[in-house]
Formats: C-alpha cells, structure tokens, sequence
C-alpha cells in the first residue's frame, strides 16, 4: 500500500510539472507574497507576468499543502523570457530562454515531449523544449518538491565546477548551448541543475561561481537548515592581475564610491537564535544587518537620513530581496535608528571596511 502511494504522489507532482491534467492540477495564485524574514525577491527587473504557478500541487486526504515548496513565476526579463523558481517563498534561481522573448522561435507554443510525441518532433521543436526557461524551472521545481516529499537531507547538496568541454547531463539539456564554464548544484554527487549564462540566481553577482554558491547554500537553508558551504568544488584559483599603482584621483573616487543611498528595512522577531546566511546565529539584537554583495564582516555605517541617527553594522546575512531596499538591519540597529514603528527608512551607508 506504501508502496502504490509513494508511486501515485510521484506521478502527480512530475506529471504537474510537465504540464499533463490529471486528478492532480497545479493551481496559478496572483502574487508570490514575500517571507517574513524579508528575503523574498522579484528579478532584477519588474516581470510583465505576475501569475505564479504552484508547481506539482496535488488535492489528496493523504498529502499536507506544505509538501509543495517549489513554485515558479515566468515572466519577461530584459526582452526575454524568464521564469524564476522559488522555494517556501524564496528566490533561487532565474532561468532564461536562448532567444528574444519576440523572436519567431520562442513565439510558437511549447511543445511537451512526452514518449508517444517525442518521435514526431523535429530537431528545432526539441531544440526549443531544451531552451524553454518555463519548462526547465518546472522540472527542477518537480524534482525539488519531490526530494522534499521524501525528506532529502539538505546537508548532501553540494556545487561544483564544471569545465567549459565537460559533458552536461541530463538535467540541463539547454546547457549544451551555452559557453564558458559552468556549475552544478548536486544531490548525493548527482546533478540537480547547472548553474550557467542561462541559469542564474535572481539577484545576480558578476561571478557565476558566486551565483552557484549563494544558490546552493539557500537550497541547504531552506530544505533543511543546513549549514552553508563556503566555496564551490572544484573551482580554479583566479589568474593574479597585475594592480597598477592608484592616483590621488582614483582614491578619492574609490572613496566617494564607498557611500551609498538607498531604503533600510529591519527584521528580527521569529528569527532570533535561527542560522544567518554567514554561518553565525542570528541575534536580534545585536548591530548586524543584511546585504546582497557586500563579504561578510565589512562593517557599515548607516545614517537615518530622517533624524540624523547613525549606526555601525556589520554584515553577517544576505538580503534584503524586495526591490528598492538597500540594506536589512537587526531589530537592536533599527531601534538605534528609530525606525522600528515606521518599518523603513531612507538611509546613507557608508563602508567602513573589515
């Protein structure tokens, strides 16, 4: 009986991530609503489409709605097609399509290839299911909500390198038309999906290896509560550059680069004692906040630009995700600010350093 459960609960979420009815059917919800910890995100740029779809959602008495924790919103991103994957309410991964959103190619409706169609189908419809971002997202948010189903252990995800002539599995079948290296999140030592120029993490880094890490490590956190990794397998020492010496000039703009504006938000009630995105456990009140790129440790000095109130902070959490914000401070810092009654605020950074 165990065994005939397992198979129909397997069927449906697979079977709803390829798009094919059943009794099981993936339901669209208007907006995906941000966490409370404020670490959701849209992509860098707003979506046209603001439908989200459950992904492999299935109405049975035997199944809990929290067993689907994978969900993806396409959406158009810089003229072409995106569709972001999120996991319980989380940004992990954007995947793009090879071609303009306009072009001829990608206009056509996508074509599932099923076995009793896949013979029928010619090289350009294969080529084009490979390069969907819609259909790619589904199938790893499928593969996501079932490893959840089965209770993965989030401590055996793990990334590595992979170099530019070594051959894609079968996962990402669009990685075949990508260049440059590329990296992979794995289970158990088994491919989950590559990391490329056409998968990225939402808020990207201008390091692809960086995208794969921060990637990862949400995957780890939030099927698990895992511990992060703090680098990817595999991945070559960078080439030494040769620095030329600065000029006064180049100081003083490297200086006047270091302030930021921007809208400072805080967190921290129910997150208290819970594992940051440095490692450390997060304390609501000590004098830390949350950003998307700066290394943990630098220290920042924010000023409420509203009461002339200023703060040290340092750096041990990654966000926030909304758009529009800038930096995301402990309670104990927003309560030094004065911004813990009104939520946000505009503020000054200025970086410190470590």
């Amino acid at each position: 009986m165990n065994k005939k459960l397992l198979w129909t609960t397997t069927v449906a979420l697979l079977t709803a991530a390829v798009g094919i009815p059943l009794s099981s059917h993936a339901e669209s919800t208007s907006t995906i609503k941000p966490s409370a910890d404020n670490q959701s995100a849209t992509p860098n740029s707003t979506p046209t489409t603001t439908n989200a779809v459950k992904v492999g959602e299935y109405q049975s008495s035997t199944r809990q709605s929290d067993s689907v924790v994978a969900r993806i919103q396409p959406h158009q991103l810089a003229g072409r097609q995106a569709a972001t994957l999120y996991v319980k309410n989380i940004p992990v991964l954007t995947f793009f399509d090879k071609e303009m959103a306009n072009s001829a190619k990608t206009s056509t409706p996508t074509k599932v290839a099923t076995n009793a169609t896949q013979g029928s189908l010619s090289k350009a419809d294969i080529e084009s299911e490979a390069n969907s971002a819609v259909r790619r997202a589904t199938k790893v948010a499928a593969k996501i909500n079932q490893l959840h189903l089965n209770g993965v252990d989030a401590s055996k995800i793990t990334a590595r390198w992979k170099a530019a002539t070594e051959e894609s599995s079968k996962t990402t079948k669009a990685s075949a038309q990508v260049e440059g290296d590329r990296y992979a999140i794995l289970l158990n030592n088994e491919e989950l999906v590559e990391i490329n120029s056409l998968t990225r993490l939402p808020d990207q880094t201008k390091d692809l290896g960086e995208d794969a890490l921060q990637a990862t490590n949400r995957l780890r956190r939030l099927l698990g509560n895992a511990p992060p990794l703090q680098e990817v397998a595999g991945k070559p020492a960078p080439k030494p550059v040769a620095v030329a010496p600065q000029t006064n000039a180049q100081k003083q703009t490297k200086q006047a680069s270091t302030v930021l504006t921007g809208i400072a938000s805080w967190y921290g009630p129910g997150f208290h004692g819970n594992r940051s995105a440095s490692g450390e456990r997060f304390n609501q009140n000590a004098m830390t906040a949350a950003h998307r790129s700066l290394p943990f440790g630098t220290k920042v000095r924010v000023t409420n630009k509203r009461n002339g109130r200023s703060v040290v902070v340092r750096i041990n959490d990654r966000g926030p995700f909304t758009g529009g914000r800038i930096i995301d401070l402990s309670a104990g810092a927003a309560r030094v600010l004065g911004l813990l009654n009104s939520g946000t605020a505009p503020v000054q950074l200025e970086i410190l350093g470590r």
